[in-house]
């Protein structure tokens, strides 16, 4: 399964020492979202401090407690730099690729790289409780049950599922043998992608590549000559080029914080409910 990895702990030593990260995997739910993950300030912060957000093809919905804000928001290209100051508390949801149009009925690109209020989209339900209680198991026991009430009516889910398809076979990936698989010809495969991605295939493709090689790097006991084949990318020159201008170190570098500080494995870091 396609899960992209945010590691601003690992880019970040002032991070580490400021806030706190979690991410939260729902089991009936991940046909749909990714996790529910949660960041707090240790103590109010005097200074800003930068999360570092890696392109992941994933719409967020980003609710922060302090304001009452609830919006939709997602990057598709560039690693993004937020600024975070004052008092932190943050709460998302992270939704599979393709799973907001499917649940919303609202397309990929009114929303990937714009912020769009929560109240702008859903017309149908009010997800105000979740500002009601400070227990964070309760606020995230809310937005699980009003997961389950949307995706109780969802369309096609597809197109979420193909992603995982393009990240377990990245290797002689091309936007042409996308668009032979779906019966699309480019133009088609164009606004297709637009719609329920936000992204074009290219773009896609390229952020699958990137994950599965962090992947790879942090789980795997592999070369990196063998972790450029395996994400399909053309050498290793080309994929230590790419983990460089997203995460702006080399991939040894971030191995070795990762050894110092394995904050991020799927498995034992993050907690299935």
């Amino acid at each position: 399964m396609y899960y992209p990895r945010q590691i601003p702990q690992l880019l970040d030593e002032t991070y580490r020492k400021n806030l706190t990260y979690h991410e939260y995997c729902i089991g009936d739910l991940q046909d749909y979202i990714m996790c529910i993950w949660h960041i707090t300030s240790k103590q109010r912060l005097v200074n800003p401090v930068f999360n570092t957000v890696l392109p992941d093809g994933c719409i967020d919905l980003l609710i922060d407690f302090d304001t009452h804000m609830m919006v939709f928001t997602g990057f598709s290209k560039h690693t993004e730099m937020v600024s975070l100051e004052g008092s932190i508390n943050l709460m998302g949801i992270r939704f599979k690729p393709g799973a907001v149009y499917s649940l919303f009925h609202v397309k990929g690109d009114t929303v990937m790289d714009h912020t769009v209020a929560f109240s702008d989209i859903e017309k149908q339900y009010d997800l105000s409780a979740v500002f009601h209680t400070t227990d964070i198991w309760e606020q995230i026991e809310i937005l699980k049950n009003y997961l389950r009430i949307r995706i109780s009516n969802a369309d096609d889910t597809s197109f979420i599922r193909f992603v995982d398809d393009l990240y377990y076979n990245p290797t002689n990936q091309c936007v042409r043998d996308i668009g032979k698989t779906l019966g699309y010809e480019s133009r088609q495969l164009q606004r297709v992608f637009l719609k329920h991605y936000g992204i074009s295939p290219k773009v896609l493709l390229n952020i699958l590549r990137l994950h599965k090689c962090m992947t790879l790097l942090f789980d795997k006991s592999i070369s990196l000559q063998d972790i450029a084949v395996e994400s399909g990318f053309y050498d290793q020159a080309h994929f230590i080029k790419e983990i460089k201008r997203y995460t702006g170190i080399l991939p040894t570098a971030l191995l070795e914080k990762y050894k110092i500080c394995p904050i991020y494995t799927i498995h034992s870091a993050n907690t299935i409910l």
